[in-house]
């Protein structure tokens, strides 16, 4: 009858609410993996750190935004779209840093257009990250958290602390640099790329994933605080910014 389909109904909607409710970590776990593992790659900076660079970058170079924050996190869609990071980055030996001669030297003429000189300051930026910044935790797979301890981790692990770490700061960073996301949420006509290694059919699905990145959040950190991450994003704007004129000389 009527009164035993409603309590069937009843019972079968609080019995799918609570597997939800025990399940939806589970599911936030399988979402954050993903596009830890595809978006960013091996223990690259975060796209916010990224785009904070960018922008402090921008209050100088005063480039149309939405090009030039596009190519400032392009090259870490390489995973998503079938390349690989050391295509997308430039790399020509076996370690993490970007050949920036290389890449000079097939598209310094671009560096003239938004969307190209974004990608040129993501790879100055990575040169830091890799060549300084993460030195100061990581050695090999032996880390050194914020308090100093000391410990050992497999790849898995450590990248799995390290994206923890990113999420935790990605509200934090934003809100410290007053980051614009609406190129995310916009309707936007993209740019042609002139990077063969990244055509421009793929910004979409670039844009789909940084709305998924820009909500990711964690409630702790292992290794990363405010200070320090705005510490090496003024280190990089500085830094990227003496490059650009070496390269303009």
């Amino acid at each position: 009858n009527k009164t035993n389909i409603i309590n069937i109904i009843k019972i079968f909607t609080c019995s799918f609410s609570l597997l939800f409710f025990i399940l939806s970590p589970y599911f936030y776990f399988i979402t954050y993996e993903y596009l830890c593992y595809n978006f960013y790659g091996d223990n690259m900076a975060s796209a916010i750190i990224h785009l904070a660079v960018a922008k402090r970058v921008n209050d100088v170079l005063k480039q149309e935004e939405k090009a030039f924050y596009l190519g400032a996190i392009a090259p870490d869609i390489s995973k998503m779209v079938g390349s690989t990071r050391a295509r997308s980055h430039f790399i020509t030996n076996d370690g993490d840093i970007p050949d920036i001669g290389y890449f000079l030297s097939k598209y310094k003429s671009q560096l003239v257009n938004p969307f190209e000189l974004g990608y040129y300051v993501h790879l100055l930026t990575d040169i830091l990250w890799f060549g300084e910044f993460l030195q100061n935790y990581v050695n090999d797979c032996t880390v050194t958290d914020k308090e100093g301890r000391c410990f050992t981790l497999d790849h898995d692990e450590l990248v799995n602390m390290i994206y923890n770490d990113y999420s935790n700061m990605n509200s934090k960073i934003v809100d410290y640099y007053g980051l614009d996301f609406s190129l995310f949420y916009q309707e936007y006509t993209f740019p042609e790329s002139h990077i063969e290694e990244l055509p421009s059919e793929y910004f979409p699905d670039l844009i789909d994933k940084m709305q998924k990145i820009c909500c990711l959040s964690s409630r702790f950190s292992y290794f990363f605080d405010i200070e320090n991450i705005t510490h090496f994003v003024e280190y990089a704007s500085v830094y990227v910014l003496d490059e650009l004129k070496k390269v303009y000389l």
